[in-house]
């Protein structure tokens, strides 16, 4: 009988030992172990989040450097055309406005660059307001000038009629037209209703201080070329 007790209480004492050992096993968590695990796991996380903040800011980043190369293409296409046009940068262009005079002579504007940049623009007339559609390549028409490229004079000569004023800057069309005699001067019957408003097909300039401005200009920078297109 007491043996069968001694059995009994052994039994109890390895049976409690058991259960102590099955209490500690979830306590493992806590071991150096699972702590680098779950800290690994928290810096992974952190990681994601900052990755993820760099990849969201990469658009930006990109659209920036879309913009500073979209500006460098525009900039290098004014360039070139400048170039292409006139190869030392400075030159004159004639173009179309909407605008006409009090007599219903259109306005044309004459634009003056440098090195490629806008310096100047000025009003002026070309041809009278009853030739604008006749024939602009045959002489005696008095209609505008043609649309071409033209070679500017580098000296003026004196107007050898009134309505050509004091000064004339002579200008030679780079192409085949009947037309003659051409150049920049002011125009003195501007918007006087004299039968004189406009040119014979000349650049006639609005006033005498623009013409001055003009021959400044021709004087200073050498322009080469003037491009019609009107």
């Amino acid at each position: 009988m007491v043996f069968r007790l001694l059995i009994t209480s052994l039994s109890c004492i390895a049976l409690t030992s058991c259960s102590a050992n099955a209490v500690r096993v979830p306590q493992s968590s806590s071991n150096p172990e699972s702590a680098s695990t779950i800290q690994l796991s928290a810096e992974n996380t952190s990681k994601t989040n900052v990755t993820s903040a760099i990849d969201s800011s990469k658009p930006v980043s990109s659209d920036t450097s879309n913009d500073k190369s979209n500006k460098g293409n525009n900039k290098s296409q004014k360039i070139s055309t400048g170039a292409a046009f006139a190869a030392n940068g400075n030159y004159m262009t004639l173009t179309r406005t909407e605008a006409t005079n009090n007599l219903g002579n259109p306005i044309y504007k004459l634009t003056l660059y440098v090195n490629g940049q806008l310096l100047d623009v000025f009003e002026t007339v070309s041809g009278r307001a009853h030739t604008q559609n006749k024939d602009r390549d045959r002489s005696g028409t008095e209609a505008p000038l043609p649309n071409g490229s033209y070679r500017v004079a580098t000296s003026t000569k004196r107007g050898t009629i009134a309505e050509a004023g004091k000064l004339f800057l002579p200008i030679y069309p780079n192409f085949r037209t009947g037309r003659t005699a051409l150049g920049i001067h002011v125009d003195p019957s501007f918007e006087q209703n004299n039968g004189e408003d406009g040119t014979s097909g000349c650049i006639g300039l609005t006033n005498q201080e623009d013409l001055s401005k003009v021959l400044e200009y021709v004087r200073t920078y050498r322009p080469r070329l003037l491009k019609v297109d009107i």
